[in-house]
């Protein structure tokens, strides 16, 4: 048996707060809350579940427009080792006029190269565009026979010459261009969109599904300053167009 004070279920006794110290209360059991408000968190949280479903597909799984644009950049980046043979030869050159006959647009071209502001490629003035040959790059004029890929810049502010090209939404793959050189006379180059992008200033110069890691005769970008004001002032954006020579033709199709 047990000393009297002792519990006999091995317990310590239980002992009297001593005078003035209030025995802690037990926890407060909180009110049910009313109906609305369970039908409410849980309507909130279906519709976060929903959301990010969306999200997760959106992020993860490839759209039909993004597997075709992968498709485009894939055939666009094939190395060439020698230009494409179209039929005939239009020596390179600079470019005079291009057209676009699905957005109406016509832009024409300076006879001097793009500038180069902050590493960016920039027309010389806003309402005509202009190529971009400089001697530590691979860009040349266009022509049947260019060996590597033509890089061609404008504007595409409210006014600028390629401002109908600053909307990816307006072209697809398979969208016609039409470009006269000096070397070409009356006739055009035909060319057809491949890819599209939009990168900011910093991004662009190491885009490889843009430029490519190989000679790409044939291939042409357009290049349209859609925002910013440079590094002083955020990022510069653009929208770019990957476009292939198709071959010559004697009027717009």
């Amino acid at each position: 048996m047990g000393m009297a004070g002792d519990d006999v279920r091995g317990y310590p006794p239980r002992r009297t707060p001593p005078a003035g110290v209030r025995p802690t209360p037990p926890p407060r059991r909180f009110a049910p809350q009313p109906p609305h408000v369970y039908k409410r968190r849980r309507r909130v949280a279906v519709l976060l579940l929903v959301l990010f479903v969306l999200l997760f597909i959106r992020a993860c799984v490839p759209s039909e427009h993004d597997r075709e644009m992968r498709a485009w950049k894939e055939q666009a980046n094939q190395a060439l080792e020698q230009p494409l043979d179209v039929g005939e030869e239009i020596a390179p050159s600079r470019p005079v006029e291009m057209r676009v006959p699905s957005l109406d647009m016509t832009a024409e071209f300076d006879d001097a190269d793009c500038r180069v502001e902050g590493g960016a490629v920039v027309p010389s003035s806003a309402d005509r565009a202009c190529a971009f040959t400089v001697d530590d790059r691979p860009y040349v004029l266009p022509g049947t026979s260019s060996s590597d890929i033509v890089v061609l810049a404008g504007d595409g502010g409210g006014a600028g010459a390629f401002r109908s090209l600053s909307d990816e939404r307006s072209l697809t793959p398979g969208t016609s261009m039409y470009l006269k050189t000096r070397e070409s006379g009356d006739r055009w180059l035909k060319y057809q969109v491949t890819d599209l992008h939009d990168p900011y200033e910093g991004a662009l110069p190491d885009t490889a599904d843009i430029w490519g890691n190989v000679p790409m005769p044939g291939r042409l970008l357009t290049i349209a300053r859609t925002g910013g004001t440079g590094s002083s002032g955020g990022d510069v954006s653009f929208a770019v167009v990957g476009w292939q020579l198709q071959g010559v033709v004697d009027q717009l199709e």
